[in-house]
């Protein structure tokens, strides 16, 4: 049984490298991109053949040390000790909620600009925004895609969502614009999430200059939301 759960740790740390917005896009060079991370930001210098052995499941680290990968990868200790679902809506970066504070402004400008009125969460509520617009009232996940190349983007989701909508604004780099801010606003509530201890991660890439379609999922395009006015009959 203990090597059962050795073997299920290493899986659950494949997951959570995998499903960080930073970590790099294929299996090659993730070890070593834990192991700087780890350094960097917890002071936890681990050899790259024990590292090796974490991944493939056949060690495990001790307690303190799970709790340190746990936070920079910003995944549920709980989950990456055991593989419990946690009890607690998991605390997201710092740096992501600040960014994601901005999107959410951004998102209820938007909606008060077509006509419509909007309510930020009471400290216990799990969504961003409350959107009453066109007759049409929900509430929202907001984030801010994170870059991993030039194509593909991904964000990270705190679950559970309930009956919430997920929406991402994509910050669009064209250098012949720099004066401008261009932002992609796109509804994703229907797309995959691959699923990690205690929030998911959507990874979308770029069909063409307009189009987006989800990673893990039937090939179905996602297409941005022109206007905000748009989500009333979604």
């Amino acid at each position: 049984m203990a090597q059962e759960t050795t073997e299920e740790f290493g899986k659950r740390l494949n997951q959570s490298v995998e499903g960080h917005p930073l970590s790099p896009p294929t299996p090659h060079g993730r070890q070593s991109w834990l192991l700087a991370k780890l350094k960097t930001e917890t002071g936890l210098v681990v050899s790259p053949n024990t590292m090796s052995k974490w991944f493939n499941g056949t060690a495990r680290p001790r307690t303190d040390n799970i709790r340190k990968i746990a936070q920079v990868l910003s995944v549920d200790e709980v989950w990456l000790t055991l593989g419990r679902r946690p009890t607690e809506k998991p605390q997201i970066a710092q740096e992501r909620a600040t960014s994601a504070q901005g999107a959410v402004l951004l998102v209820a400008g938007l909606v008060e600009m077509n006509g419509g009125r909007f309510s930020f969460p009471a400290a216990d509520d799990a969504w961003d925004l409350s959107i009453n617009i066109g007759g049409s009232r929900f509430t929202a996940l907001i984030q801010v895609a994170n870059v991993k190349d030039e194509n593909t983007f991904s964000c990270i989701v705190p679950e559970p969502i309930g009956s919430s909508r997920i929406l991402i604004v994509v910050q669009e780099r064209q250098p012949e614009l720099a004066t401008t801010a261009c932002v992609t606003f796109l509804d994703v509530t229907g797309a995959p999430r691959q699923s990690l201890g205690g929030y998911s991660v959507i990874t979308l890439r770029r069909e063409s200059c307009s189009d987006y379609a989800a990673e893990g999922g039937s090939g179905e395009i996602i297409r941005p939301v022109r206007s905000v006015s748009e989500l009333a009959g979604g």
